[in-house]
């Protein structure tokens, strides 16, 4: 959701949406030179620092797949795909850790097959808390697999399905394993099947890309072959909106996940930036400055029913959607500096809710409401917060990292995706909200402006 800028793939600079825009407005009307261009280096306060935290992982068990009999002998599907894929999903769901040495687990497995019965004692001592076995059959186009899990200390079964899906689709599958474990044994929704929009500069210029939220199937939706930015997820899961300057104007678009299907949102004159999608009103929020100052706005998502929200003389961008479509984050620098304000959703009601530090922007609602996560500026550097609804109780999720910017929720409200140049150039992290298991999910080219998707089931 958070414009950004570049030089190249080599020398881009991490703009979040305030900075991207205040820099675009400075060089368009000539206020300022890129070589005496700066921001305020130092900050009025310590902002906090990360709280301690221990987090309890349950270990799990997965053997290699049994192909089952019947099934085709030419399959591309081998064994050892699912415990890979189910282990990565569920280590960075947080909850879950594997067993030490997969080797064992494969020798308990073969051990189990020889005795046609599953000795628990024996995966107790692995310290495994879960077993997860299954098998699986390739006929046609289709794979079939059975997953049972079970608890190792009771010996139990927690759950047992049949899953079908096209064969080309078996990650999506194994991610569908995934999610049910999350929600047999955390009770709570997994994330596995859902995805990250991003902007990419691997193919020379930035484009619009998507993967999977293990960072798997990492693919363009677009080909412009000029700066695009600022993604954000659109009706029902189905498309993204983002801002291209294809056209030499900065336009929103819209586009199917699959990249079969795109159409124009808005063409206005000036910015059509930083969009933000509300199921709930169905309707964008974005930066305008169709009338000379930037602003914002609501439109439905064919670009019409037009409402202005905001009449200043300042810079207003980064706008981001409550769960409940009542009100609207954004960041203004009404007092000379960007902050972080609300306001209902018809604009009344405008109110600063950060009063700590030189620099905050970028806040995004948590799903489930309870929090809002945004980007300040601590000891020289951009990390990660969070704090409540109402601005109190700031918490530090990053810290001696290097520069960590423009956090998205996964639709769990448990999970963050951010921007961090920590290993050179900007890559996608997650992690997760307690600023744990942060884990990197890209590494060619620069990659910025993540966008979690919503469920998709």
């Amino acid at each position: 959701m958070i414009p950004t800028n570049y030089k190249d793939d080599n020398t881009r600079i991490v703009f979040s949406g305030w900075r991207w825009l205040y820099w675009v407005i400075l060089v368009i009307f000539g206020l300022c030179s890129l070589t005496n261009f700066s921001f305020a280096t130092r900050d009025i306060i310590d902002l906090g620092t990360v709280k301690p935290y221990v987090r309890h992982y349950y270990i799990i068990a997965i053997p290699g797949f049994e192909p089952a009999e019947g099934g085709a002998s030419t399959s591309q599907v081998k064994p050892e795909f699912f415990p890979l894929v189910i282990y990565r999903d569920l280590e960075l769901s947080g909850y879950f850790r594997r067993p030490e040495n997969q080797n064992f687990v494969e020798q308990n497995h073969r051990r189990d097959i020889r005795l046609n019965k599953i000795d628990f004692a024996e995966w107790r001592r692995l310290k495994a808390s879960f077993l997860l076995k299954g098998n699986f059959a390739v006929k046609g186009n289709k794979i079939t697999v059975g997953a049972v899990l079970y608890d190792t200390a009771s010996g139990q079964r927690i759950f047992g399905k049949r899953y079908t899906y096209p064969e080309q689709d078996v990650r999506s599958l194994a991610h569908r394993i995934s999610d049910d474990i999350i929600h047999y044994v955390a009770h709570t929704v997994g994330i596995a099947s859902t995805k990250i929009a991003f902007i990419s500069t691997r193919t020379g210029k930035p484009e619009l890309f998507i993967m999977d939220a293990d960072g798997a199937n990492q693919r363009p939706l677009t080909q412009d072959r000029s700066l695009v930015t600022a993604p954000c997820w659109g009706a029902k899961g189905t498309e993204i909106y983002f801002t291209s300057y294809k056209n030499f104007n900065p336009d929103l678009y819209g586009i199917s996940i699959d990249g079969s299907r795109r159409w124009l949102i808005s063409a206005r004159p000036g910015f059509n930036l930083s969009p933000d999608w509300s199921e709930k009103t169905q309707r964008i929020v974005l930066t305008l400055s169709k009338d000379g100052n930037s602003e914002l706005y609501t439109m439905t998502r064919d670009g019409k029913n037009l409402q202005r929200l905001t009449y200043t003389r300042y810079i207003e961008s980064s706008p981001s959607w409550s769960p409940d479509g009542k009100k609207i984050l954004f960041t203004s620098d009404r007092i000379g500096l960007p902050q972080i304000y609300v306001m209902d959703a018809n604009g009344y009601n405008q109110r600063r809710i950060t009063f700590q530090g030189r620099y905050n922007d970028s806040a995004v609602w948590s799903p489930k409401g309870d929090k809002i996560a945004f980007t300040a500026k601590s000891r020289g550097f951009f990390n990660i917060f969070l704090m409540n609804p109402d601005g109190s109780e700031w918490v530090q999720l990053t810290v001696n990292q290097g520069n960590n910017e423009e956090p998205s929720w996964a639709p769990d409200g448990e999970h963050i995706a951010f921007v961090s140049d920590r290993t050179g150039k900007p890559q996608i992290f997650v992690m997760c909200i307690d600023g744990t298991n942060q884990t990197q999910l890209t590494f060619q080219g620069s990659n910025y402006a993540p966008a979690w998707s919503p469920l998709f089931y």
